[in-house]
Order: C-alpha cells, then sequence, then structure tokens
C-alpha cells in the first residue's frame, strides 16, 4: 500500500511517503509563499525516487490546520483534489500531528500570527497568548512540543523543538478529519457585523 502526506500549514512544507507500513522518505522546503508552485513537483520527485507513479497512491493525509490562513487552505485543497482522483483521503489536526509519538500529556505548540501561539492542551486547540499559556501550565510540568521559535513566557517550561517534518508525522497520527480548515481562531477576512 502507498501512502503519502502534506503539509503546508506552517512555513516549512513537507510531503512524506509511505510504503508497506514503512515511512521511506520525505521532502522539506521552507518557502512558505511558493508552497502552491513546489507540494507537487516535490511529490512527484519522490515518488519518482522509489520508482512509483502518482496513480498508484492508496491514499492520502493532509493536515488542516491550525497554521497560516493560506497554508490551510492549500493544504485541503490538495487533499480535496486528491480526493477528486479517487484517492482515499484523511485530515489531521497540525497540532495533533505534532504531538505524535510525544510524551502523555505533553502540549504542542505552533506561532500563531498577533502576538500569540496556537497549542493543543489535552483535547482543546487554543489560539492564545504566551502569558496565558504559561498561566494555564504554571502548576504542570507538561512538556511542551514546538514548531518555530517559543517565545519567553515559555521557555521555563520543559521543552522539546521537534525536527521532524509534520508530514512524516501526520503519515502515522492515527486521527481521520474531514476536509474542512481548522483555523482555531475566525480568519482576519471575516466580515463584521451588519454588513457593509
Amino acid at each position: 500500500m502507498v501512502k503519502v502526506a502534506v503539509d503546508l500549514t506552517l512555513p516549512e512544507g513537507s510531503v512524506a511517503l509511505e510504503v508497506n507500513g514503512e515511512v521511506v522518505g520525505c521532502r522539506c522546503w521552507n518557502r512558505p509563499r511558493l508552497h502552491a508552485e513546489i507540494v507537487y513537483a516535490e511529490l512527484l520527485s519522490l515518488l519518482k525516487t522509489f520508482n512509483l507513479s502518482p496513480q498508484e497512491i492508496d491514499e492520502c493525509t493532509v493536515t488542516t490546520g491550525p497554521g497560516s490562513f493560506t497554508g490551510v487552505r492549500l493544504s485541503v485543497t490538495v487533499g480535496k483534489a486528491f480526493k477528486a482522483c479517487g484517492v482515499k483521503v484523511r485530515g489531521v489536526s497540525t497540532l495533533s500531528a505534532l504531538l505524535t509519538g510525544a510524551p502523555e500529556g505533553a502540549v504542542a505548540v505552533i506561532p500563531a500570527m498577533r502576538g500569540k501561539v496556537y497549542a493543543r492542551v489535552g483535547n482543546r486547540e487554543l489560539d492564545i497568548s504566551p502569558q496565558e499559556l504559561a498561566a494555564q501550565l504554571e502548576k504542570s510540568q507538561r512538556p511542551l512540543i514546538y514548531k518555530g521559535e517559543l517565545p519567553p513566557p515559555l521557555q521555563t517550561f520543559p521543552c522539546v523543538k521537534d525536527l521532524t517534518p509534520l508530514a512524516v508525522k501526520a503519515l502515522l497520527t492515527a486521527e481521520s478529519l474531514p476536509l474542512t480548515p481548522n483555523y482555531v481562531r475566525d480568519h482576519d477576512a471575516k466580515p463584521q457585523a451588519g454588513g457593509l
């Protein structure tokens, strides 16, 4: 069975390939404004490395967010493109993927705009300031698993910067979500109440 995974929700985009239950390769890049231009070329290159064609893909996993607004939309769109081609597709939360393989009770943290972070604490996904998250976790010694830069209020906690590409972790995540964007917060383009 051939499975691929795609993550475009963060600045570092990645694709990963699993063949018969074993992750055999991945490709990463850190060019967020070019995710849409790079993702298919990297995926085709990865398949070619293992003498596989796109027609041999049995399943595709994509991260559905949270993350950058455009990145989340692109990641979900890639999943919808595979689904339109008849490939089985599943979505996974970016934060759930980050926690794959982490110690029990760990907290996932990724950067968000406006001086905030996205965090997964238990089953809750939060859009929260680093100070508020630190206050919530003050009495716990939960390890923080993070991508990007960890803001100073959170640096006093036990933490691990996870360098594993999220596409690889998405392949290993048991979660299966619908192909809908998970923004956690309302995006900036939301119309104001009462119209124009």
